[in-house]
């Protein structure tokens, strides 16, 4: 008899999502699905009156607890998915009529929308950021850039006469298919197309009036409405120490940034450019710094004054490896700097926290120069000493690395104790 608390290697990924009526407006494949959260809350918090998500994404906890009936309040850094969440969270929480509506007008725009365009002047200040940003770098051919800019002219025109959530959902549009019309392509990070990628270019005329009848379609689906209340408490994870509450948080769920040296940022510069948060080169930087350590090229040397001494002995292990063998010196800080800032936020996190809530954690392992970093292990032994206790290691999904490794994709199931347990 299939276990119906098993959890589906699919739903822990992208993959499931990809048919799931708003959260296939923006291909995250960092993210998780909407059952991985339904089992998490039916195993672990079915009493829960709050959940936050530090890591939030493109909202994948927030709406599936929102079927749940729970509250969720939220973290997350990045510009653009924060724009995401927030034009999702409008549309649904429209009336019934008002999405017909909006629908409809949606809907009108699909067969007139490349022609009016046409009209327009490309957006000068779109064009310069790019300069400026990106330099002489050629990520579009050149009618396609044209049109792009032309784009961002008549989304503004839209936005300035009162056409604001038409707007938005433009903007969605528009910047969920960048990076197929680019000579860029997703896989593991952002690289550029081989020659006979290239045969298969794809363009904006094709695939948005595609999209646009993919989101008309979800916006009249009534089935994926709000009925709770979802706020971002703060931006940054790491400063949710300062945030004020009213009431204790029930639960975690959350899948943060994985230590692999991914550089999350520079994966969604075109789309950052799009809703002009890159002015120039200098603005990547700027994000990365506030994003969490997890990749290489997140790591300044000033960052080593940052690591404290974190109490764990896998930790310092895995470190005394990656000073000896690591191919780039900045491997090993990358790795301090990662679990002192996830003991930063999770330290703030603590006096919010009611005693016993869940922490659940949906994290990876990597491998540098051979060595194995043990990611979710290190993660607990680091909290341990603040008061999050683990229950259950559950692994999700394994794969080779190259050098024959087994690589995890794991749960962690941690219960946080105030004063660790004592009274």
């Amino acid at each position: 008899m299939p276990n119906k608390n098993r959890i589906s290697t699919f739903d822990v990924t992208f993959k499931n999502s990809k048919k799931v009526p708003f959260q296939r407006w923006y291909p995250y494949i960092e993210g998780y699905s909407p059952n991985f959260v339904f089992n998490l809350i039916d195993k672990y918090c079915k009493d829960a009156t709050l959940i936050y998500d530090p890591f939030a994404g493109t909202g994948t906890t927030l709406f599936a607890s929102d079927k749940k009936g729970v509250n969720t309040i939220f973290s997350e850094v990045n510009p653009l998915l924060r724009f995401l969440i927030d034009t999702k969270v409008m549309v649904m929480s429209l009336s019934e009529s008002e999405r017909r509506k909006l629908a409809s007008d949606l809907k009108a725009l699909i067969p007139i929308i490349l022609t009016e365009v046409e009209g327009y002047e490309p957006s000068e200040e779109l064009n310069l950021s790019y300069v400026n940003t990106f330099g002489k770098s050629l990520y579009f051919e050149a009618e396609q850039y044209l049109l792009i800019l032309k784009l961002r002219s008549y989304i503004d025109h839209k936005r300035k006469n009162n056409q604001s959530l038409i707007a938005d959902l433009l903007t969605v549009a528009v910047f969920s298919l960048l990076l197929p019309v680019s000579y860029l392509k997703k896989q593991g990070d952002v690289r550029f197309k081989t020659e006979d990628e290239r045969v298969h270019q794809e363009y904006m005329e094709d695939l948005l009036p595609n999209k646009l009848e993919q989101m008309v379609e979800d916006i009249e689906n009534f089935s994926y409405s709000i009925s709770m209340k979802h706020t971002m408490i703060c931006e940054n994870a790491k400063n949710i120490g300062n945030a004020i509450l009213n009431d204790k948080i029930s639960s975690v769920i959350t899948s943060p940034p994985y230590l692999n040296g991914t550089n999350y940022f520079r994966n969604t510069k075109l789309e950052l450019w799009f809703l002009r948060h890159l002015k120039t080169d200098a603005d990547l930087r700027f994000f990365r710094d506030e994003a969490l350590t997890s990749g290489i090229n997140d790591v300044k040397a000033s960052y080593i004054r940052k690591c404290e001494q974190l109490n764990s002995t896998t930790l310092k292990l895995t470190l005394a490896e990656l000073d000896c063998n690591a191919y780039d010196k900045r491997i090993p800080l990358m790795a301090r700097c990662y679990f002192n800032e996830m003991l930063q936020i999770f330290s703030g996190l603590s006096n919010k926290l009611e005693n016993g809530a869940y922490l659940l954690i949906d994290l990876g392992d990597s491998i540098f120069s051979n060595v194995h970093i043990k990611t979710d292990l290190i993660l607990a032994e680091v909290l341990n000493d603040i008061g999050y206790k683990l229950e259950e290691r559950i692994i999700l999904r394994q794969r080779r690395s190259r050098n024959g490794t087994f690589i995890s994709q794991v749960l962690l199931v941690m219960k946080y104790y105030r004063n660790n347990g004592f009274i």
